[in-house]
């Protein structure tokens, strides 16, 4: 936003916006949405339905309508039809999504002062519990950015791919889903390589995704792959780890492989994107938002050439380099 066009009154709406996001996060945990994604209902039929005050549930509902995510449906309200598959009870359901952002509302409240005060940003290891809920978190938003990546990466000729810090594979299983003779390897640490395989026993992923144990700053990547996928894993690093990654990541790839970028948008300057910076502080002291042209050099320091950008939606995008093929010059174009 330019600040020569932000009032008072413009002021005062972003201000608000906490209260929009609890809202959101609430009638996710509460179940309004999943209902409404269901089917139309009243606001009183929601709330007796669910055990919820009345009034409440209609205040609730008609915020939705003003935030844009439920629209009128006779006498009721329905969740808007691009949204509506993604508050359904499958393993499509983004409300463990909604569950993760409502506790990090908490978290930020709590630490976000004292960290700029350089007191540090207070964590606790994660219980067995809260592990569960960020994997079901990053699973829900995960499988659904992976398969957008999927439709718009060119697989043409890439029969092997290594998905770094992939998890459990959401991003590698939309690959496989859109190329049926391509196969992957998951990096990500050893809990989740012995943990993982067994999702995918007995489908016909089977045989055709592995997982690889360790850390994707010291384990050994291998080599030969045609694609290195580095998916929401940048941000998570600073700059030389970073670099150190991308490095790693071309070191893998056969003559003409790509290394792949997936990560959160945000302008040179670093000022200007709302969604990257406010990201930049969520990754702390220990991670940032990475422009383009950082992405692009620690690509160029890594030997990668025609490096290309396609914008996944206003806050990610896919950046794609080339190792070179062996019988081209080795002159950086």
């Amino acid at each position: 936003m330019d600040d020569s066009t932000l009032d008072l009154d413009g002021l005062q709406r972003l201000l608000w916006g906490f209260a929009g996001q609890r809202v959101i996060t609430t009638a996710g945990r509460t179940g309004i949405l999943g209902l409404l994604a269901d089917r139309p209902a009243t606001t009183d039929a929601v709330a007796a339905e669910l055990g919820l005050d009345a009034v409440a549930a209609g205040k609730v509902i008609r915020a939705l309508h003003a935030l844009g995510l439920v629209e009128s449906a006779g006498d009721g309200y329905r969740v808007v039809g691009s949204l509506r598959p993604c508050f359904r009870s499958d393993d499509q359901d983004l409300t463990p999504f909604l569950d993760h952002l409502h506790a990090m509302y908490e978290r930020w409240g709590a630490q976000l002062e004292p960290w700029l005060r350089g007191q540090g940003w207070g964590t606790a290891p994660r219980t067995p519990e809260e592990v569960r809920r960020f994997g079901a978190a990053m699973a829900a938003m995960g499988s659904r950015i992976a398969g957008r990546v999927a439709e718009t990466l060119d697989l043409e000729g890439v029969r092997t791919v290594l998905d770094v810090g992939g998890g459990w594979g959401q991003y590698a299983r939309a690959l496989l889903a859109r190329a049926p003779g391509l196969r992957a390897t998951v990096l990500d640490i050893q809990q989740v390589a012995e943990a993982a395989p067994a999702s995918v026993a007995g489908t016909e992923l089977e045989g055709r995704i592995s997982w690889l144990g360790g850390d994707y700053l010291s384990t050994d990547y291998g080599a030969g792959y045609d694609l290195v996928l580095l998916a929401n894993i940048l941000h998570q690093e600073l700059a030389r780890s970073a670099a150190e990654i991308v490095r790693r990541a071309a070191g893998a790839l056969a003559p003409g492989g790509r290394v792949t970028v997936v990560d959160f948008r945000i302008d040179d300057d670093k000022r200007v994107h709302p969604f990257g910076t406010l990201f930049a502080i969520n990754m702390r002291s220990f991670g940032d938002t990475w422009s383009e042209p950082e992405i692009r050099g620690w690509m160029a320091d890594a030997g990668l050439v025609d490096v290309e950008r396609a914008d996944l939606g206003p806050d990610r995008w896919i950046i794609s380099g080339r190792r070179r093929r062996s019988q081209e010059s080795g002159v950086r174009s």
